[in-house]
């Protein structure tokens, strides 16, 4: 009876540490009226990102690298419009996703390290 009170709890306590957020970007832009713009260039990246303490392409204990693709593909996207000459990237697509290496390397681990890729496609403008 004491094994499974404690087996509850620890069940319990994963659920409460546990994390649902598995993406998260931040410092995108909506804009409804578009000025007038020529296409300079398309967007497609695949980064690697690098999270731990979880599932590759899946929840991590307590958001404890949730945010780690944020500044990577922040970054990878703002070189990529720089490299064009552009102003802004739109229709910016982004996909998240774990490969079978990046799941084994999760299992190996024990879920400490878990890597996944974002995939990110879209298009680079230039304000006219």
């Amino acid at each position: 009876m004491k094994k499974l009170l404690y087996l509850v709890c620890a069940a319990m306590l994963v659920t409460l540490v546990a994390s649902c957020t598995t993406f998260k970007l931040s410092g995108l832009q909506m804009d409804i009226e578009r000025q007038s713009y020529q296409t300079v260039g398309e967007l497609d990246l695949k980064i690697t990102v690098h999270e731990f303490l979880g599932n590759s392409g899946g929840s991590n204990l307590a958001n404890v690298s949730a945010d780690n693709m944020d500044t990577v593909i922040y970054d990878a996207i703002q070189r990529e419009v720089s490299k064009f000459s552009g102003d802004a990237a739109v229709n910016v697509t982004v996909e998240y996703q774990a490969s079978v290496v990046d799941i084994l390397l999760n299992a190996i681990t024990f879920g400490i390290y878990a890597p996944a890729e974002a995939h990110v496609t879209g298009t680079i403008i230039k304000y006219q």
